[in-house]
């Protein structure tokens, strides 16, 4: 998503956050052979049968398309004479207007397995001139980072011309059960380095110098948390890194002392226990720091055995890294070496009592490595969640369901931003894409909500700073079915400096005592009791009963309660006849007379379905 904020531009991470890089999606997907790893059925259960479907572009003349897979937990080759094979068939042939040439769908069914089956495979075509192609990593690496269109049919090219890289996918057949905290969260992000510490963290070093949160500093504020109502928190990245922010680690499996020790962590997640607050940690599986003692060794000696962790282009100096950042190399999620540390390195902090991670860019690493950590985590501890970044289209997100519990909901961020921030969304287009984005998705892939980030402009930034259009949207984040996230400093009215598209803008440290905006900080408690109090109705179906492009008013239901919206800069008289008020944005929100409510600018309200 890109808006304009006077001259400034509004920043959103991710590959599809500008048209141009929507259109390098749509060539991408056009080109070779591609593959989007979407199962049909999405988690698939004992003996169903699964449908893959493979695209091939005109640059590629396919005379036979075959599936390799393996269900032993070894990398499928077609050079094993061992591993299983599924030939695909030509399904479809389709006009493309944007590269002015024919394209063609081809599918494969692989049988139905038995439960607790681990499925992995690669897909082969032959050309008719003999040449073997395959689906290499074009969604992924290297490709998208081509900023300019012209060279990228020749990347392409390239990529099939070497064979590589291949890409790996997979899935298990097994049905786990989300674990119910998981859809009652109301998940706190705290960015460690900058919520609290030894004393006041300062307010005038450069934001890209460490402040001195810590998890000391966590653990003081423990009872504010506990006060403000949240059930989960999420902090981001506490390992040994090289970074302030965490996300460049060279050791998974111990803290930075940046933050703290060991012994923190544990009272950390001791004392969130008793006060039944869930703690998830940010997990970095898509790359390393070039100071990991893997990648340094790899650099040494390329027969070091740690030479296949990483995808070198040109040893020892060219290899795949992070948005072309040299600092943070890529990491072969396939390779067996590599997934052992990581997934051991997860299990380490759920055995020490951690609830769970947030996986940061999990596109960047292979379905069939999810597949394998989920897995064993939920082995580990079967309550346990993950929940992906994935700043992707709606369909490759909902290609996770099974693989993880959750992803971060761009989508609504999108929508949320476009309709109370920007107003460039009418009521009956965001209802519209709401109803699309929360139907699109099945019930078991949980989609967390969120209005900011510490990637992306606070939005109360984005709104000059007007608490009113905060709340509203706050209001309609949390009648909405799936789990809220709270950015820290959110709630207490934190902003930003005057600079978009800079990261580090919406980092700034959390507010504290009488710097804190009383006012928004006793809303957020009271939405958050709310949203505790009445989580059950809050899941119901949810159904529109007004909408007014004209006076900006928009109105919907969820099970007996009822939401009502004005998200215009002036007073309006909703038509509302029943209902007695549960909690408002505004005081001035009243019933006016039998049949309609008065809402004053840019505010909303919860009313109950009848007057009892």
């Amino acid at each position: 998503m890109t808006e304009n904020i006077g001259n400034l531009s509004e920043f959103i991470f991710g590959n599809l956050s500008k048209p141009e890089g929507r259109l390098r999606r749509l060539k991408t997907s056009r080109l070779g052979l591609y593959h989007s790893p979407i199962l049909s059925p999405l988690a698939p259960r004992e003996n169903e049968p699964i449908e893959l479907n493979v695209s091939v572009g005109a640059d590629v003349a396919a005379r036979s398309i075959d599936l390799y897979y393996t269900t032993d937990g070894t990398i499928p080759d077609p050079r094993n004479p061992g591993v299983l094979t599924v030939p695909f068939q030509r399904k479809s042939l389709d006009w493309d207007t944007l590269e002015w040439s024919y394209l063609e769908t081809w599918t494969a069914t692989v049988p139905g397995q038995e439960n607790g089956t681990h499925v992995q495979y690669i897909i082969r075509a032959i050309t008719t001139t003999g040449q073997e192609v395959f689906c290499p990593y074009l969604d992924i690496h290297g490709i998208e980072k081509v900023y300019d269109l012209a060279e990228l049919d020749r990347k392409v090219i390239d990529s099939f011309s070497r064979g590589y890289p291949r890409r790996v996918y997979g899935f298990y057949v097994e049905n786990l059960a989300i674990p119910e905290w998981f859809r009652e969260a109301i998940i706190y992000e705290i960015f460690v380095d900058r919520f609290a510490g030894d004393g006041e963290l300062p307010d005038d070093l450069d934001l890209v110098e460490p402040h001195g949160g810590s998890i000391k500093g966590i653990i003081s504020k423990l009872d504010y948390l506990t006060d403000l109502g949240i059930n989960c928190l999420w902090l981001t990245p506490i390992f040994s890194c090289t970074s302030y922010h965490g996300y460049d680690p060279k050791d998974h499996r111990s803290i930075d002392p940046r933050f703290g020790s060991l012994e923190a962590v544990k009272e950390l997640l001791s004392e969130a226990k008793k006060r039944g607050i869930r703690v998830i940690f940010d997990f970095v599986a898509n790359h390393f720091s070039n100071e990991h003692p893997a990648f340094i060794k790899a650099r040494q000696d390329r027969n070091d055995s740690h030479y296949q962790w990483f995808r070198f282009q040109d040893w020892p100096e060219k290899y795949d890294c992070f948005f072309n950042v040299p600092s943070q190399p890529e990491i072969n999620s396939d390779h067996p070496d590599a997934r052992a540390y990581l997934i051991e390195s997860a299990r380490y902090w759920l055995q020490l009592g951690c609830d769970g991670f947030r996986l940061d860019y999990a596109n960047g690493c292979t379905h069939a490595f999810w597949s394998v950590f989920h897995h064993a985590l939920r082995q580990e501890k079967p309550d346990s969640v993950i929940f992906g970044e994935v700043v992707e289209v709606p369909e490759l997100v909902r290609s996770y369901t099974g693989i993880m519990e959750g992803c971060l909901d761009f989508k609504l961020l999108e929508l949320a931003r476009g309709f109370f921030a920007f107003k460039t969304l009418s009521v009956s287009q965001f209802d519209k894409a709401l109803s699309q984005q929360l139907d699109y998705f099945p019930s078991n892939l949980v989609l967390p909500s969120f209005l900011d980030n510490h990637d992306m402009n606070r939005f109360l930034w984005l709104v000059g700073g007007d608490k009113r259009r905060l709340k509203l949207a706050a209001l309609c984040q949390f009648t909405l079915p799936h789990p809220p996230i709270i950015y820290y400093g959110t709630e207490t009215g934190v902003g930003q400096r005057a600079t978009a598209g800079r990261l580090e803008e919406a980092r700034v440290p959390q507010l504290w005592g009488e710097k804190q905006d009383r006012d928004l900080l006793d809303f957020y408690r009271g939405l958050i009791r709310f949203r505790r109090d009445n989580y059950g109705r809050s899941r119901l179906a949810r159904e529109t009963f007004f909408i007014d492009d004209d006076r900006e008013l928009y109105g919907y239901s969820a099970g007996d309660y009822r939401v009502i919206l004005n998200n215009s800069d002036r007073p309006r008289e909703f038509p509302l006849s029943k209902g007695k008020l549960l909690f408002a944005t505004d005081r001035e929100i009243r019933r006016d007379g039998e049949n309609q409510w008065f809402l004053p600018p840019f505010s909303g309200a919860i009313v109950a379905g009848s007057d009892r």
